[in-house]
């Protein structure tokens, strides 16, 4: 069995070690297709089928605008159809900290859980981890990162928090900073 075969489909797990409303993964209908109009939705599908059977309700995606224009369809509205609450925060813009918070509290507080997606679940969806567990909120962006990346090596995912992006998210709202 190769290593590529143990990795969780999607690349879903959970934020943190025992943590049941917290996740992570790539984007519906990821893969090879970053252009306008490429998605399908029927490629979209076994993303929807397995959030489902891990008991996700909520969606949080961080894709950009122009990310959303790989699809063919209505991706929001399709997301919205399926799921309880659908978001989409892109995170280099705007007060993306504030919104990003204010849908993990939501389903914290539902008891509903919730998964952050970027494209490929790595970059972006680490850092909304992180500062969904807190980061700058009490605990320090290096421990954030630290479990963040740390519990993905162990159920293996792959994250990959960028401090400087995590400190700009934190303290301007977005991770560009601006």
């Amino acid at each position: 069995m190769s290593s590529d075969s143990k990795k969780p489909p999607f690349n879903f797990g959970p934020a943190t070690e025992g943590d049941s409303i917290l996740f992570g993964s790539c984007r519906p209908g990821y893969g090879d297709n970053e252009v306008d109009g490429a998605i399908k939705e029927e490629e979209v599908e076994g993303w929807i089928s397995h959030m489902h059977d891990n008991g996700i309700k909520r969606v949080l995606s961080l894709l950009g605008d122009d990310e959303v224009k790989w699809y063919g369809f209505d991706l929001e509205q399709r997301m919205r159809d399926e799921f309880s609450s659908y978001t989409r925060v892109p995170m280099f813009q705007g007060d993306a900290k504030t919104a990003l918070e204010s849908a993990v509290t939501a389903a914290r507080e539902a008891k509903e859980p919730i998964v952050l997606h970027c494209s490929g679940g790595g970059g972006r969806c680490g850092l909304g981890l992180a500062v969904a567990i807190g980061a700058g909120k009490g605990v320090a962006l290096e421990k954030a990162k630290e479990e963040v990346e740390g519990h993905a090596n162990v159920v293996g995912t792959k994250r990959k928090v960028d401090l400087k992006k995590l400190d700009k998210l934190v303290k301007s709202g977005n991770a560009s900073g601006e």
